[in-house]
């Protein structure tokens, strides 16, 4: 039996409160077409200068007005997140921004990548990894424009193998070697954002890559990547831990999912659609078995409320605090994963974020400081948080029988399984405190979301 509350989980970042029905499988792939609007929040003509030509302390306002651009890019796609319309596609963009680990301070050069992400996010990987390897700001994050003939850097061919295609230990030092021969001259231009290829600073020499012997370029060596079924087998086990089960490994599916995948010319469509539709990925054991990353739970939150922030401050606090900044991983590696997200520290402000944004209450939970005090995202310090909720609209749609009746509607919309009995009877009892049927909702729904079932999935 399809669950379609665990497909919107995982397809997407949950139900929302406002949605008349939901969306199967067919239906959300149907809505997430590449034809929709990328986002745009940044103008290049603001972003990127001649930096060469401006004095320091220009060169510091540019670059202190290009962080802010991150923040309010940050705060848009947070928000892009909650529309129904485009779901599917911002999962998988999301998934991929993970994947494709990057950070640069140019905030054209972040919606760019971005953009180019989530152009292919459901297409082709080839497309995809071809498109993300000649980005600027990826090739400028791995070092590719200090790449040259006379002075190869590793790092970019290296995270090529490691973390995008192939997987760490199947390849040789020989081929990063040879790999980042092959990748010198790529670069991009900085005035533009576009990728220029320098041809004079380009190793034209015979490489030995995989075992075969040739003058191979940077995009010879993708595709030699993409024929290699490893990277089909490393692509599909990554996703089917992300958006299937990190505790279960079915290595016999997993095994038919990468086999189909590479066959198919890595079409990253019909390998979730095959995901998303089978049986098995609605057993109950793949059901409730995964902890949301913060920025998930955040805009689940927002999606199981239709609440809305009333500053942009409010979400940066909550993704800084929890460690989760959109479009600042913490490396090229990207986030952790599943139980590594919770700690004591993380999971107390988990449980009490219902109550801080529900009951507008304050807290005493400080954001975490990488140490950089040029860095924008850890300037908002905040006690209190302002989100707003119609409560009426919940309260007509989850108040509609007796407070029992109400409750078990409001615990199966909110937890993918259900409580203990003695949780059910303390937040049966916190709800009746209510004045009114909209204060019981609003007391049901805050109890219900910090339960540590809410953390899953």
């Amino acid at each position: 039996m399809i669950n379609n509350a665990h497909l919107h989980n995982r397809a997407a970042f949950g139900v929302s409160v406002v949605a008349s029905n939901l969306k199967t499988g067919k239906e959300l792939f149907k809505n997430n077409t590449q034809n929709k609007p990328l986002q745009v929040v940044v103008k290049p003509e603001l972003d990127l200068q001649d930096m060469k030509s401006l004095s320091a302390e220009d060169r510091k306002k540019i670059f202190q007005k290009s962080r802010k651009q991150v923040l309010e890019l940050n705060v848009a796609w947070l928000q892009q997140m909650t529309d129904p319309q485009v779901a599917l596609r911002e999962k998988m963009t999301f998934f991929w921004h993970d994947h494709f680990a990057c950070r640069t301070q140019v905030a054209f050069l972040a919606q760019q990548l971005n953009n180019t992400i989530r152009k292919h996010a459901l297409g082709s990987f080839k497309n995809l990894l071809m498109a993300v390897s000649k980005d600027p700001a990826m090739l400028q994050f791995l070092n590719n424009q200090q790449n040259k003939k006379d002075s190869p850097n590793e790092n970019f061919a290296r995270e090529v193998m490691e973390l995008f295609t192939l997987g760490r230990g199947n390849y040789t030092e020989e081929d990063i070697k040879n790999a980042a021969r092959a990748f010198t001259g790529w670069a991009s231009n900085p005035l533009t954002g576009e990728f220029v290829f320098r041809e004079r600073v380009h190793d034209a020499g015979q490489k030995i890559f995989k075992g075969k012997s040739g003058n191979f370029s940077g995009e010879e060596i993708i595709d030699m990547l993409l024929d290699d079924p490893q990277t089909a087998t490393f692509i599909t086990t990554k996703i089917w831990n992300y958006f299937v089960s990190q505790e279960v490994q079915d290595q016999e599916v997993i095994k038919s999912l990468a086999k189909d995948f590479y066959n198919s010319g890595y079409d990253i469509e019909k390998l979730m659609m095959q995901i998303f539709q089978s049986e098995w990925f609605y057993e109950l054991r793949f059901v409730g078995n995964r902890i949301k990353s913060p920025v998930e739970l955040l805009t689940g939150i927002q999606l199981h409320t239709a609440g809305r922030f009333q500053d942009e401050l409010s979400p940066l606090f909550i993704q800084r605090t929890l460690s989760q900044v959109l479009f600042y991983p913490p490396n090229v590696g990207g986030w952790p994963q599943g139980k590594e997200w919770i700690d004591s520290s993380s999971l107390t402000f988990r449980l009490s974020l219902p109550g801080i944004l529900l009951r507008n209450e304050s807290t005493d939970i400080q954001a975490k400081d990488d140490g950089d005090v040029n860095n924008l995202i850890n300037q908002p310090r905040k006690s209190t948080v302002t989100f707003s909720v119609n409560w009426s609209l919940l309260a007509n749609r989850f108040a509609s029988g007796g407070s029992e009746e109400n409750l078990e509607a409001v615990e199966q919309f909110l937890l993918m399984r259900p409580t203990s009995k003695d949780n059910k009877t303390m937040i049966s009892r916190f709800a009746a405190a209510g004045s009114n049927e909209t204060e019981f909702i609003q007391r049901a729904f805050t109890a219900y979301m910090s339960l540590p079932e809410y953390q899953l999935n």
